[in-house]
């Protein structure tokens, strides 16, 4: 499970929740991917819809890196593995805007409000990390993406 060329491994859960918020982490290109999508995601919530198209291709190039990475990184599965419904870089845009929803505009909503944004975002990274887990055993493979 390695990348080609490094001793790199895909980062779990909490290192992709924390790359999110702008914590610091090793250098790693899953990371710094989604460091980047959480910034387009919060720029994205100031943006004109006019304006939108340069950070949605920006997003793409950044879902299809990770995307190209992990099928890089991971073993190749079994041939009976079942196949997930989201390519990996997917389900990290997603947890980027959902990140960026829950900590950005929801800092000030009610604590219901921001709790069940907490639950959903935390509901998603656990499915993350399963799916983690079943790409290093070899057993989930992945569609080929968009």
């Amino acid at each position: 499970m390695r990348y080609v060329g490094s001793n790199q491994m895909m980062p779990g859960r909490d290192l992709l929740l924390a790359a999110f918020r702008g914590l610091p982490h090793e250098d790693h290109p899953m990371l710094e991917a989604a460091g980047e999508l959480a910034q387009l995601h919060e720029i994205r919530e100031r943006t004109p819809i006019s304006e939108m198209a340069k950070l949605d291709r920006r997003r793409a190039q950044l879902v299809r890196s990770i995307d190209l990475w992990v099928t890089l990184a991971m073993p190749v599965p079994c041939t009976a593995a079942w196949l997930h419904t989201e390519t990996v870089g997917q389900i990290v845009d997603r947890l980027a805007r959902m990140t960026t929803q829950a900590f950005v505009p929801l800092a000030h909503a009610p604590e219901s409000v921001f709790y069940d944004a907490w639950v959903q975002l935390n509901e998603l990274a656990d499915a993350y990390q399963d799916l983690v887990d079943e790409l290093r055993a070899g057993t989930r493979r992945l569609p080929d993406g968009p």
